[in-house]
């Protein structure tokens, strides 16, 4: 056979051998994915996760003032419940660790303070947070002050509540990677009388995992 014929030979060979490990390569992943799917397919049917219920479902502040600009300050303690609702039937939830921020607006943070944690959340459970987050001597602009003021002298202020956890959730036996959770919480309308909080409206919240 001529030589020209033998090379022509080898490179086609050498040609088809790629092409058919390129075939084998995209028939694998194309499987992969296929497997993939069904297994979330098969998870969800099982399972079928519900999403997570976050309420505030109490708030009250005491000893709340602020002192006049330039040099403004808050000073509040908030009294905070917070429900949140499991409704699944496999799906148990670990707390890591659980943080709450009380804010005014965008404009500022009046306080902060942790949840007593780690504790797991049952299936079909609902939990309740009590929560003190005390503001003292807070720095707020003269803007802030003055609408702070204004709300104080007409009886109510109305604040937002952002909660932060790290959570896992566990299916069976088997534990989910860590997950940040955060519930904002908006606008959450505090009454200052001392028979305010009987009247509360709560105050649903919105999700999200990451």
């Amino acid at each position: 056979m001529p030589a020209a014929a033998m090379r022509g030979d080898i490179t086609y060979s050498g040609r088809a051998r790629r092409v058919a490990v390129l075939r084998c390569l995209v028939a694998a992943m194309v499987v992969t994915i296929l497997l993939a799917g069904l297994a979330a397919l098969i998870f969800w049917l099982v399972v079928r996760p519900k999403p997570i219920d976050y309420t505030i479902t109490g708030a009250v502040a005491r000893h709340f003032n602020v002192t006049p600009p330039p040099d403004a300050t808050a000073n509040a303690t908030f009294y905070l419940t917070l429900a949140t609702d499991n409704p699944n039937r496999r799906v148990s939830i670990l707390y890591e660790w659980v943080e709450f921020r009380v804010l005014y607006g965008e404009a500022a943070q009046l306080a902060i303070e942790d949840a007593p944690a780690p504790f797991w959340q049952p299936h079909r459970n609902e939990t309740r947070l009590e929560v003190r987050a005390v503001a003292r001597s807070v720095p707020v602009g003269e803007q802030t002050a003055r609408e702070l003021r204004h709300d104080l002298a007409a009886g109510q202020v109305g604040v937002d509540v952002r909660m932060r956890a790290r959570v896992q959730f566990k299916v069976g036996g088997v534990r989910s990677r860590r997950y940040d959770l955060q519930a904002f919480c908006s606008p959450v309308v505090i009454g200052l009388a001392p028979s305010s909080a009987r009247s509360f409206q709560s105050v649903p919240c919105d999700v999200a995992i990451s």
